[in-house]
């Protein structure tokens, strides 16, 4: 990823927007997203944010780069988390980095939803390899 694509990433990890369905569920999701409506009430709402609103940071993670990662991830993630509950101070978010060696680096966010299970149990992918960092307020 060239330097100039990078800072974009980044920046776009601090710009959000909402969409409301038909029901007046508010979505969370990042600004430069195509979508602006969303036509029926989604059966999984935490999938669908969790997907629209990820960004990939970083393609083939080396090894040796690692353990950096995580550090920079845990910095990303409170960021990231801050400015969400900055522009939203009434909703519950959970922010989530994975660093995943050979892969890539991945930041995503969702609401938390009544009923609906957060997208990762971190514990369930922290391995040698793989890093999920949570972050929820």
């Amino acid at each position: 990823m060239r330097k100039f694509e990078l800072l974009r990433a980044f920046s776009e990890m601090f710009d959000f927007k909402t969409v409301t369905d038909e029901n007046g569920n508010e979505y969370v999701i990042y600004a430069n997203s195509v979508l602006n409506e969303i036509g029926s009430e989604l059966k999984d709402k935490t999938q669908f944010e969790a997907v629209e609103n990820h960004i990939h940071l970083i393609d083939n993670v080396k090894k040796y780069d690692f353990d950096e990662l995580i550090e920079i991830g845990k910095v990303l993630g409170e960021t990231q988390m801050s400015a969400l509950k900055s522009k939203y101070p009434d909703k519950e978010f959970c922010v989530f980095v994975t660093v995943d060696i050979g892969e890539s680096m991945i930041i995503r966010f969702h609401q938390v939803w009544e009923n609906e299970p957060v997208y990762y149990n971190p514990d369930d992918f922290n391995s040698e390899k793989t890093r999920v960092l949570m972050f929820r307020k």
